[in-house]
């Protein structure tokens, strides 16, 4: 089991600091049609920057390379099949293959995809429909052992949406989640861990899966609060899905005053289970 970094994860939450997370993460929404404009050099240096200072979840697992990547194409078809139309820049990210390396991936991608959120920008995670080869040789080195795993468009939005895209958002229930109980138990959804929750049940997964399950144990606002997370799916990006399933859970539980330590669950990773301290 990795070293959980809790501490530098929440104490990092306080980079968002202008919205509440809470409304970043009901927000957010993924954005396949943008206006064509490039995003001028001081945003590109603010993601940047942003990009250096992410919180982790592991303090011993590899990171991921994400960087901007921009290419010359006005209609933004940089081998997303005609998903992603307009979009002048993307967030490329470069991962490993393990268990760990892959939640830690997804933790650290959702920070930025709700730091951009908070910035005006719009974004939407690509797991399956782009060619890698182009974004590869577009990103550059990634070192041994990684992969582009995942990319994001990132931009403004036209005013409309396109039929196809809105197509698409119907065709994945983009729009739709599976109610509290079915996901999650032991907590009102009322409770501050049941808000806590409810901001992973927003949260994004790879067709709208939404992969994460919990039970919560022991007697709330006494210390003795735990929550083990279980995965429901064992599909290629169930993995990522998890991590931002637990980027979700520690920023709205920072914001709720929660603290947490991160402990092995029994059911291995990418499971983690989170005992209240």
């Amino acid at each position: 089991m990795p070293r959980a970094f809790v501490r530098r994860a929440l104490l990092s939450a306080l980079w968002i600091r202008e919205m509440e997370i809470l409304e970043i993460i009901q927000r957010r929404q993924s954005c396949r049609t943008y206006n064509g404009l490039r995003l001028d050099k001081a945003t590109i240096a603010a993601l940047e920057e942003e990009i250096k200072a992410l919180p982790r979840l592991f303090e011993d697992v590899a990171v991921p390379d994400i960087r901007v990547v921009a290419h010359e194409d006005a209609d933004g078809r940089l081998g997303t099949y005609g998903f992603i139309t307009g979009a002048r820049q993307f967030l490329v990210m470069a991962s490993g293959k393990s268990q760990a390396e892959q939640v830690q991936a997804g933790f650290m991608f959702e920070a930025l995809i709700l730091k951009a959120t908070e910035m005006n920008l719009s974004t939407c995670w690509l797991g399956g429909t782009f060619r890698r080869g182009p974004f590869a040789e577009a990103f550059g080195h990634m070192g041994q052992g990684r992969e582009i795993s995942i990319v994001s468009p990132i931009g403004h939005p036209t005013p409309r949406r396109r039929f196809a895209e809105r197509l698409m958002r119907r065709v994945v229930k983009a729009d739709r989640r599976k109610p509290f109980a079915r996901l999650f138990q032991g907590a009102p959804q009322d409770s501050p861990v049941g808000m806590a929750l409810e901001a992973v049940r927003l949260a994004p997964s790879s067709s709208n899966s939404q992969p994460w399950r919990c039970v919560v144990s022991g007697r709330e606002g006494c210390g003795e609060e735990v929550v083990r997370f279980s995965c429901a799916g064992s599909g290629r990006f169930s993995a990522i899905d998890m991590g931002i399933a637990y980027c979700h859970f520690l920023l709205a539980s920072r914001r709720k005053g929660l603290d947490w330590e991160i402990a092995p669950s029994s059911s291995g990773m990418p499971a983690l289970e989170f005992r209240c301290i």
